[in-house]
């Protein structure tokens, strides 16, 4: 809305009793071919619409790739068109150059905000300098040129890589390994991780994943990417976030090892490992680091840990609240209201961290602390959330609608979700921390364990048989896994076969390749058990979701949820009966869907190809082990039982000849 003021030369006083507001229509693509889409980005480049040309760089990996979108966009014939359309009927068709400029224009944006695209396309740099050779403005001849000075830094970058020659600086996670791998020969140097001050791990976890996140590329993010990462021919698919989630899983495993390693300690010390570690992460809190925050947290709730209950008695009080007010940070709670909350506010205030009452003592006294604090402005945010918010989108909304055309509704919707992150990514530059390659090579070469070893040595350091009443009562709400409707994917009993780490030390895992992507939750509490075998829940039965509004952040609430039906609409997850492990896959079910659909549908996202929905049926998991079978001609929404959860899994028929 725009305001209408009066000329100069009649200006009075404004009045306070009304204002005038003139309304202005806006132009907006909400759905088209993929030639419509390139062509409206130079219609829109210095539009009305300003969100459209980022909201495209940022999503069209989902539908098309970089050389289509640039044969398209430096089309001679576009040229012409859109020169045609940004004039008034009638007018005279005139010179191209001023499209020209707009794509000079668009092209740099590309560069800038997206260099990864034409990295991983190196033929697209080929194209845009021949385009360029042609340009009637000389822009390719200009030695000054923006446009032309990225293209030879990608062009350099790519002559270096196919001759062998020096490479791109190495990420932060190797060059620091590889320093610290030096010192390792330092005789005398064998101190410990926890050795070391709580601040100073704390900055070392928040510098790798500072380098992680600011590596990370948002459209690797998108739910129509990372949901397809467990197809064999996708296992190369999204490595920046694969490398975000081997992090997470690295801290993760490095605390249940330190925690788990000397059986020979008593009750009283091992409790001091965990206060160790939870200074340490609330020294994360305090420098914005959710990632590591949210690891050090999963590996302190998993069931090899959770279950040492002399340990937690031991373990002072004040740790223990400073333990629960982290835990309370990452509450499903209104569509984890809390985490989104958090990550729009301001770092801590000075006086909060001064005047805690539940702090350790060693926080409220350390200088360093305080320089930490005035200086750390940046924020490392848990990915899962995003993942969660992504794959949610890309489950509910379709993405063509009649005719064909691509839907850039949803696309709209999916960058408001990727903006965040990239917002987030800038603020990491105002990080300001000095790598020391002591901590991160006791860091990287830490012991880890596997599933199985960690359980077996817990249940050593305390048998089954023992009991304490004052073992910590983390909230269920607190440690509920992070469902498979979110990431896609989750597996639960399965077993390592080898000395692999498993996401988060607790009794479920995925493959390992896959980043062990159940480690982005915390694991359910464990209900004791006297029998020898390890604990391993083929399920959790998570809760269903609070009724309460949800955060201004959240999606929109007509999003449908795991285990309710909302407006006619809901997710179930569904199984392969007789397959190792329990591999559930969301599925989006509206009030039209009948059972053949749904079969079909949970084939191939269980990519069992050629599909046959006839030789199987839908089963719903009850409690009890009562099961409840599906007819074929039903309508699943209506025949599902909704009282229990909404588990399925696919069966095959049994043929009587």
């Amino acid at each position: 809305s725009l305001t209408v003021l009066p000329p100069r030369s009649q200006a009075s006083p404004p009045s306070p009793g009304y204002v005038h507001y003139k309304t202005c229509k806006v132009r907006s693509l909400r759905a088209g071919s993929l030639q419509r889409l390139v062509q409206n980005l130079l219609v829109e480049y210095e539009g009305t619409d300003p969100s459209y040309v980022p909201t495209f760089l940022s999503t069209y990996r989902a539908f098309t790739s970089p050389e289509e979108v640039l044969d398209l966009l430096l089309d001679r014939r576009m040229e012409r068109v859109c020169d045609e359309e940004s004039l008034p009927p009638g007018s005279p068709v005139p010179d191209t150059l001023r499209v020209q400029r707009v794509v000079r224009g668009l092209l740099q944006t590309w560069l800038e905000r997206h260099p990864q695209d034409f990295r991983d396309a190196p033929g697209c740099l080929r194209l845009i300098s021949s385009y360029l050779s042609r340009d009637r403005e000389g822009t390719g001849r200009d030695p000054h040129s923006p446009l032309l000075h990225l293209l030879q830094s990608l062009g350099e970058e790519e002559e270096e890589e196919e001759g062998g020659g020096r490479a791109r600086s190495p990420p932060l996670r190797k060059s620091a390994r590889a320093a610290g791998e030096g010192d390792a020969e330092t005789p005398g140097d064998n101190r410990t991780l926890l050795s070391r001050p709580p601040q100073d791990v704390a900055e070392q976890l928040t510098l790798i994943d500072v380098d992680l996140f600011q590596r990370l590329q948002s459209c690797h993010c998108l739910g129509s990417i990372w949901s397809q990462r467990d197809k064999k021919e996708n296992r190369h698919v999204a490595p920046s976030v694969r490398a975000t989630v081997a992090q997470f899983n690295a801290v993760t495993a490095c605390v249940t090892a330190s925690v788990l390693s000397d059986v020979q300690l008593r009750p009283q010390q091992r409790a001091r490992v965990l206060e160790k570690w939870i200074c340490v992460s609330q020294y994360c809190r305090f420098l914005r680091n959710f990632s590591s925050l949210r690891a050090i947290l999963s590996a302190l709730q998993s069931n090899p840990i959770y279950r040492l209950k002399r340990t937690w008695a031991a373990v002072s009080r004040d740790n223990m609240n400073v333990f629960h007010k982290l835990s309370d940070i990452f509450s499903d709670e209104n569509n984890h209201g809390m985490s989104r909350e958090i990550l729009t506010q301001d770092e801590i205030p000075l006086r909060r961290v001064n005047s805690a009452r539940n702090e350790p003592r060693p926080l409220q006294r350390s200088a360093s602390q305080v320089r930490t604090t005035r200086r750390a402005q940046g924020t490392v945010p848990y990915l899962g959330t995003f993942l969660t918010d992504l794959i949610m989108l890309d489950t509910a909304l379709p993405d063509f609608i009649e005719g064909g055309l691509i839907n850039f509704d949803k696309r709209r919707k999916e960058y408001e979700v990727l903006a965040k992150i990239q917002k987030l990514q800038l603020t990491c530059r105002h990080y300001v921390l000095t790598p020391k390659p002591e901590i991160l090579q006791a860091f990287y070469t830490h012991r880890q364990l596997t599933e199985d070893q960690s359980y077996r040595i817990s249940r050593t350091i305390e048998p089954p048989a023992d009991s304490c009443p004052n073992s910590p009562r983390i909230r269920r709400k607190l440690t509920k896994r992070f469902s498979s409707l979110l990431l896609g994917s989750e597996v639960f009993g399965s077993k390592l076969n080898d000395d692999r780490v498993s996401p988060s030390g607790s009794c479920s895992s995925c493959e390992i390749d896959e980043g062990l992507i159940a480690a982005l939750c915390p694991p359910e509490a464990p209900t004791h058990r006297s029998s020898p075998e390890p604990l391993t829940p083929l399920r959790d039965e998570p809760s269903r979701p609070a009724a309460s509004p949800r955060s201004p952040m959240s999606l929109s609430s007509s999003l449908p949820v795991y285990n309710q039906q909302v407006a006619d609409l809901c997710i179930i997850r569904v199984s392969m009966e007789n397959t190792r492990g329990n591999l559930y896959k969301s599925i989006l079910l509206t009030s039209q869907d009948k059972s053949r659909v749904v079969i079909k549908r949970s084939l191939l996202k269980h990519n069992i190809e050629p599909c046959q929905p006839d030789d199987y049926q839908l089963v719903q998991l009850l409690a009890e082990g009562k099961e409840l079978t599906i007819p074929d001609s039903a309508n699943v929404y209506y025949a599902m039982n909704t009282s229990a959860n909404f588990d399925f899994v696919l069966r095959r028929r049994v043929r009587v000849s």
